[in-house]
Parts: C-alpha cells; sequence; structure tokens
C-alpha cells in the first residue's frame, strides 16, 4: 500500500492586491458587481503513487509548484481539488523558523515544535540532549530564537525533525541555508533515513544530491508534472530548460520533444536524449572572434504546444537570430533568420549539432561510413565527411543521417536541408576529446567581397530532422536519396563498377561498396618525395574533370615544384584501373614516390606476393607510420583482407616500373591501414627530364568480404 497517494490534485490561488488597488481591476469593486475573482493555478492535475521507503526528488524552476506540492502532502494547506493522503507520521521541514515562535528560547521551541510534530514531552526529554548536540547550537539553546542566524535556524529545525522518528519525512530547499559541515550532516543524515526504510520526499535545486539520495524524480513545469523513466533523463530533461522563462520554450509532437532554451535546441524521442548536452547552436564568426548564440538575450513569442518563433538579440553584434521552430508528425522543421541592425562583418556562420558518441555510424549524400574514436589525444574537431567543390559542389550535398550500432536504442536521425544563401554546406565531423560528440555542421563561409551584411533581414536556412524512422526505413530513404544523388554525380565526379563506386576528389579517390565507404584518411592517393618535402596529390592544382561514365581524366600542377600530374580512372570488371602520368616542365629530381590506399581500421590482415600477416593494434603515442613487411624485394601486388570489408588488393602492371608493395599502420590518431606501392631509386635518385613519364599504371580489385577461416 503506498505510504503517499496523490491523486489529480490541483490547486489554484485568489490573485491577492493591496489595499491601494481595491478600486482597480480584480478589487472591491469587481467584488461589489460580482465578477469573478483572478485565479493562480499553482498544480494541474498532479498524480503521485509514494511507496514506503522510496526516496522522492522533486525538481523544477522557480514558481513551478515544488513547495505548494510540500505543503499539501504535509498537511499544511488543502487541494482544491483531488485527494491526499498520508500514512504515518510526517516530519517536515517545509520553511526557514516554520513553528518557531521568536520570543521563545531555542530550548522552549524545541518542545514546542517537537509536540506540533506528535511527540509528547517525555519523549523530548530523552533525545533533547542528542538535538542539542547534532544541532551545535550550544549556550545559544536558551537564548530567544530571533537573535539566531537563518542557518541556526534551520540547524535546530532539522536537529528536531529527525529525531522525531518519522514515517515520511519532507524537506525543502532549506538546506542550502546551512554552511558546508551542516550540509554534509544532513546528506549523512539522510541516508541514514533511507537505510532505515523512512520515506523521503525531497525539494532541493541542488541535482547533485538529488541524484544521489532520490529513487525517482519528479519533475513540474509550470503546475503540471512531466514524466520521465529515470532520475538521469528527469534531470537531463530538465537542464536543457534552465534559463531565462522568456527564453525557454518546451513543445512537443506524438512522442517528439523539442526544447528552445536560451539559443539551445535540445531533441528528445520517447523520454530518450537524442542531442548532446551542447544541443543544436549557432556560432558566428566576426572579425576574429566567435560569437555563440546562447549568450545572446533569447525572447520566445508566438509559443504553442508545437512549437515557437523565438529572437535572440547577439550583445557584440549589432544583429539578431530569428529561429521559427515547429514539429510536424515527429519532425523537427527549423528556419533560421538574421536580422542586421547596423552593417555588420562576418567571416562565417554555423549550425552545429552535438550529437552522443554513441552514434557511430554516418550518411552523407551517397557515402557511408563509421565514425573514427575520439581520443584522448583529439584536442580539435577533426573532419569526418566533408564536402569539396571538386566532387559534390556546394549546392549538392543536402541530407545526412546518424545512428547507432545495429542493438543501440539510440533513434536513427536523418537530417536535410536548404539553403537560403548560397554558401551553406553540411558536413560531418567528431568533436575534441573533452567535448566527445559527434558534430552535424551546416556551415557557411562568406569570401572577402561577402562578408560585409547591410542592415535588412537575411533568411539563411530551412532545416528538417526525422526521428521518426525505424533503422531499416531510414536506411531506405538514405539509399533512395543516394540514387537520386549518384544520378546527378555519376557523369562528373564518379564511376559504377557493380557494387562499387569510386569518387574522384581534387588528387584522390574515396572507395564505396554497396554505398558504405572502406577508404579512410587521405584515401587513394600519391605523393612523391621532393628536396625532402612529401608532395601529395591533394595538394595539386586540379583542373576540370572528363567522365564518359567508364573512364574519368583529370590532371593536377604542383604549386611548388614544376611538374603536373594526369590520372585516368576506368571502370573494370573487378574494380578500376588507375594509370598516373607525370609530367616534368623541367628536368625533375625525386626521392622515391608511390601510390597508396589508406583504408578503414577494421581490415585485419594482408598479403603480397612473398609473404602475409595480420594488422596490428594501433600504438598509443605513436606518431610516425610503421611498416609491416619483413620482405621489400619488388613485387606486383598487395591486399588486405577483413571479415566485414571488401577485401582490397593494389596491383601494379608496368613491367618496366619496379615497386615494393608493403603494409603499413598510420599514427595512432590517424587510425587507418594502408597498401602502398613504393618506388625508391637505386642511387639515390629518380631523374625525370623535361616530358611526360609514366608514374604508376595497375588496377584496384575489389571483391566481397573474405570471413576468417575458423
Amino acid at each position: 500500500m503506498p505510504i503517499i497517494e496523490v491523486d489529480h490534485v490541483s490547486k489554484s490561488f485568489p490573485a491577492r492586491r493591496g489595499m491601494r488597488d481595491l478600486r482597480g481591476r480584480g478589487g472591491l469593486g469587481d467584488w461589489l458587481r460580482g465578477r469573478k475573482a483572478e485565479t493562480i493555478t499553482a498544480l494541474q492535475d498532479i498524480s503521485i503513487s509514494v511507496e514506503p521507503g522510496e526516496s522522492l526528488g522533486i525538481i523544477g524552476r522557480n514558481g513551478s509548484g515544488k513547495s505548494t506540492l510540500l505543503s499539501l502532502i504535509a498537511g499544511v494547506s488543502l487541494p482544491t481539488t483531488g485527494r491526499v493522503a498520508v500514512h504515518g507520521r510526517v516530519a517536515s521541514l517545509l520553511e526557514l523558523g516554520a513553528g518557531f515562535h521568536p520570543m521563545l528560547t531555542g530550548r522552549e521551541n524545541v518542545y514546542l515544535n517537537a509536540g506540533l510534530l506528535g511527540m509528547r514531552h517525555a519523549q523530548v526529554d530523552e533525545v533533547f540532549e542528542s538535538i542539542v548536540t547534532y544541532s551545535g547550537i550550544g549556550d545559544f539553546i536558551d537564548q530567544p530564537v530571533d537573535t539566531y542566524s537563518s542557518g541556526m535556524y534551520v540547524r535546530i529545525g532539522f536537529a528536531v525533525a529527525v529525531h522525531t522518528n518519522p514515517d515520511v519525512f519532507l524537506v525543502d530547499e532549506v538546506l542550502s541555508v546551512g554552511d558546508e559541515e551542516f550540509q554534509r550532516k544532513c546528506r549523512h543524515t539522510i541516508g541514514e533515513l533511507r537505510e532505515q526504510k523512512k520515506t523521503i520526499v525531497f525539494v532541493s535545486h541542488d541535482l547533485g544530491i538529488v541524484n544521489t539520495l532520490c529513487e525517482r524524480v519528479v519533475l513540474l513545469d509550470k503546475g503540471r508534472m512531466l514524466h520521465r523513466d529515470t532520475v538521469q533523463k528527469t534531470i537531463s530533461f530538465y537542464l536543457r530548460q534552465v534559463g531565462r522563462e522568456r527564453g525557454v520554450h518546451t513543445f512537443r509532437s506524438g512522442a517528439l520533444e523539442a526544447i528552445q532554451c536560451e539559443g539551445r535546441v535540445s531533441l528528445f524521442r520517447d523520454q530518450q536524449e537524442l542531442t548532446a548536452p551542447d544541443g543544436l547552436v549557432m556560432h558566428l564568426h566576426s572579425l576574429g572572434q566567435i560569437h555563440r548564440s546562447t549568450a545572446a538575450e533569447w525572447e520566445v513569442s508566438e509559443a504553442t504546444e508545437h512549437g515557437c518563433t523565438a529572437a535572440g538579440h547577439m550583445t557584440r553584434l549589432p544583429l539578431r537570430l530569428i529561429w521559427t521552430l515547429r514539429l510536424d508528425q515527429g519532425r523537427l522543421h527549423w528556419d533560421a533568420a538574421m536580422e542586421v541592425l547596423r552593417e555588420v562583418t562576418l567571416e562565417s556562420a554555423d549550425l552545429c549539432g552535438f550529437w552522443p558518441a554513441h552514434y557511430t555510424r554516418w550518411h552523407y549524400g551517397e557515402v557511408s561510413g563509421w565514425f573514427p574514436e575520439i581520443r584522448p589525444s583529439d584536442l580539435s574537431w577533426n573532419m569526418v565527411a566533408f564536402p569539396s567543390k571538386a566532387q559534390f559542389g556546394s549546392e549538392d550535398v543536402r541530407l545526412a543521417a546518424i545512428e547507432g550500432e545495429e542493438d543501440s536504442a539510440l533513434q536513427p536521425v536523418i537530417a536535410s536541408f536548404e539553403p537560403c544563401l548560397p554558401q551553406f554546406s553540411m558536413y560531418w565531423a567528431n568533436s575534441e576529446y573533452s567535448g566527445y560528440s559527434r558534430i552535424m555542421m551546416i556551415s557557411a563561409r562568406f569570401g572577402e567581397q561577402e562578408q560585409r551584411f547591410a542592415p535588412g533581414r537575411y533568411a539563411l536556412f530551412s532545416m528538417t530532422l526525422d526521428a521518426t524512422l525505424a533503422r531499416e526505413s531510414m536506411r531506405q530513404e538514405v539509399r533512395a536519396c543516394r540514387e537520386a544523388f549518384r544520378k546527378r554525380l555519376h557523369a562528373e565526379r564518379s564511376l559504377d563498377s557493380g557494387p562499387c563506386t569510386a569518387f574522384f576528389e581534387e588528387g584522390h579517390i574515396r572507395l564505396a561498396w554497396k554505398g558504405e565507404e572502406f577508404t579512410s584518411y587521405l584515401h587513394v592517393y600519391g605523393s612523391m618525395l621532393i628536396q625532402q618535402l612529401w608532395n601529395d596529390s591533394q595538394n595539386l592544382h586540379w583542373t576540370s574533370i572528363e567522365s564518359d561514365g567508364r573512364v574519368l581524366r583529370s590532371s593536377g600542377e604542383s604549386r611548388r615544384f614544376p611538374f603536373r600530374q594526369h590520372w585516368t580512372l576506368e571502370c573494370l570488371d573487378d574494380g578500376f584501373g588507375w594509370r598516373i602520368e607525370l609530367e616534368a616542365l623541367e628536368p625533375l629530381e625525386v626521392q622515391e614516390y608511390h601510390a597508396t590506399a589508406v583504408l578503414a581500421p577494421d581490415y585485419e590482415r594482408w598479403q603480397t606476393d612473398f609473404e602475409s600477416g595480420g594488422y596490428p593494434p594501433f600504438e598509443r603515442g605513436k606518431d610516425t607510420w610503421v611498416h609491416l613487411n619483413k620482405s621489400y624485394a619488388p613485387g606486383k601486388r598487395i591486399t588486405a583482407l577483413s571479415s566485414d570489408r571488401p577485401s582490397v588488393t593494389l596491383e601494379s602492371t608496368a613491367d618496366e616500373l619496379p615497386f615494393r608493395m608493403t603494409a603499413i599502420n598510420t599514427k595512432y590518431d590517424e587510425n587507418a591501414r594502408v597498401l602502398q606501392a613504393l618506388r625508391t631509386a637505386e642511387s639515390g635518385r629518380l631523374h625525370f627530364p623535361a616530358g611526360r613519364h609514366l608514374y604508376f599504371a595497375g588496377r584496384i580489385r575489389i571483391s566481397p568480404p573474405q570471413p576468417r577461416e575458423a
């Protein structure tokens, strides 16, 4: 049987006015005319059942009804509607000095207060010395309590309450008044009461105490009770709403909830927080400084059950951010604009969506992949999937998605956006280690001629977050988007070979198997060592692409040394042909060069013409690439194998060019496996006269995964 029953309780108070308001609205004149008096509703339809021995926390913002609810349970006031029943002796500490007479001494007030809590005089005699010792009042016990400090009030009141041996102990925020030593003593005592199976109802803004002492937490918001499964979920939901009331709005649609709190949006589904604690925010960069939306002064207008419009005045910029947010059929729609009040310079504008690191898989346009592990050495954000004008164009990638492991309870989320300014694009990143989040960014970088914004209103972007789809439905929608995306890009930047797709991006090739990317970090690229400097192909200046859907060609020129590279990528039955020609504009001396495929970290084994081995774990702190071969004799091919990923073979077909095929682990923080065709000079230099020379000719063969034999 519950020891406390609160059944559909509401509590209203008449709006009270001073004597000077008797003639105004709600005053004596209105009463004489029979007009209905205004009322303030403190609690609305609250139902709580507390079992014997349970510890219940009540949290919420000021004015949410916490103390009113506690006073109803204590019997200090009666509900307007509904029923409250408490079975057993109740000791309550609801208000500083409650039950104390200021003209009486501390000794007299101990007997008076204990009597009000149901103790006889003889019973108080037995515990009186314990009460005085516990309170630490000492010689002040025989002084009038109107000479006591606020801390002394609460100490003696708490001491009396805990010595009455109550069945139910009600505690309001008054514990925060005592000094640190006494607060520790109070927490210890409440812990002892829990061990004695006493029922405790606890109101506090100290969420650490609530989390420690309470088995269940009730969140009150404007007199209504918000239900959450666990203490942690309840506290997290409350924390997302902490701010000035005019800058906060919570809205719902079906299983989805969203909170706009002072320039931060948090998203929940089925009481599970989808976003990370930092939520979704905006950053504006102006004159070398970052201006965060959470630092603006926000005011919510047009607030409804399903959405709101919120305006945030940036405190150090002459502009306002204007967000229109609404939930429709479980989707969050977000229209962002800014109102420039005086001319302002902006280098960039970013929407940053922070998601928990438990999300492990990303989708971006046509490609998918796994987020790299966030490591302690990660001191800055690391790009994971991002647009390149060579591959995507800033206007092409409009859809991204995120999901957890197959058995994860995290709801997959699809994000799509439409830019109102052409500079906006979308990408995925990992945060630094301290942030430990995945980051979805909708970002605009303004060129030097675009940075000055005259007064006026500017629409920025429209975004939709869809958290309604089951995992397979989400993947089907992403696949449908991929197909449309592939059709747009196929003729320009991508080639298909059966289930494998190759994307050419300014000096490197990304490879995906059935839409899932299996290259990583630098992907498929080349590099030349000239005068002790490595010249990676990504750093060349690449010209336009020529492609007929089967063969793709592009050329890149070095900014540092007198050479160009000419790449040809061709579809084969089992992968892609890859040919690189070097054009020396002047005689060129090269120490060594390579053609390399950098793969995802879950490749397990490698094979060459001469030997095989396993890829070892990455060594923490290792800051160089580690070659794994024992034999470096010239060969033709090297293969990487995985139980889950397609097998990849890098093969040379040019007999006149001797390559040493080698397997490599990258540095610890780069976290990738490498297949490399390395060409070295027997006499210390490779000499290329002015003209065109063959750099590499071969193929990248791709076949289904090969599970390890038992």
